[in-house]
């Protein structure tokens, strides 16, 4: 898949990642368009995963090295410190994750580690994340609740908001709703898709109906490889 570098906001070059000497990427080129949706499919342990933590560095925090490079918008991501890295590219995992705090306060603190000083200010993005992440109405009354008590397709959508307080460029999805029925799936899709354009979503899934009903661009992987590359909604 070649892409106008003008278009790129994600591109991977000849990325390998080993673990000792497992290497679980092996020689991965893949370019992302900007504003686009792509997903990532493969058996397990193929390197979907990998690939997405490679991308914004967490890997590293796992042990082991990799090789290649791998660009954002033209920078270099080992030109970047991580904290930077990662409120350029934000991460949604498998498993929604909710802090054992008030849904007011999973947001707030995001917010006040990266400078909203301002309550109003913070209050503001607050709503608008929630908002985005189509969880507000749900929630409004309610901001005081711990999220914990959130079901597990409201604890995906927290995430969802979680990650864009800091208005990243690109979302990172690991397999977002593997562990959800299909009603708060579709949910979850909906709000993806709402999304589109004003960011960039890669998403790791088993799910090939899922595939079909969101991606622009399916990327197949296969030990540690990328295999084929598929043009969907355009």
């Amino acid at each position: 898949m070649s892409i106008r570098k003008s278009d790129r906001i994600i591109s991977v070059e000849h990325v390998s990642k080993y673990f000792g000497e497992k290497a679980v990427l092996n020689d991965v080129n893949l370019q992302v368009r900007k504003g686009e949706f792509v997903t990532i499919l493969g058996p397990s342990g193929c390197g979907k995963t990998t690939m997405l933590k490679t991308c914004n560095r967490m890997i590293e925090e796992e042990g082991g090295s990799w090789s290649g490079r791998i660009t954002l918008g033209g920078t270099d991501i080992q030109s970047m410190s991580k904290e930077q890295l990662r409120t350029r590219v934000g991460m949604v995992f498998q498993q929604p994750i909710s802090f054992p705090h008030s849904i007011e306060k999973n947001l707030s603190y995001v917010l006040k580690y990266h400078g909203v000083s301002s309550r109003q200010q913070r209050e503001e993005q607050i709503r608008d994340c929630l908002q985005k992440a189509g969880l507000y109405e749900e929630v409004r009354n309610h901001m005081k609740m711990q999220a914990q008590k959130l079901s597990g397709g409201q604890k995906q959508r927290l995430a969802i908001a979680r990650s864009l307080c800091v208005n990243p460029q690109v979302l990172l999805l690991d397999e977002p709703c593997s562990a959800l029925d299909q009603k708060n799936t579709l949910e979850i899709e909906k709000t993806l898709l709402k999304l589109k354009g004003n960011y960039t979503f890669v998403i790791v899934t088993h799910n090939l109906e899922q595939a079909d009903r969101i991606a622009d661009y399916i990327v197949h992987m296969e030990a540690g490889r990328v295999t084929e590359f598929e043009t969907r909604h355009q």
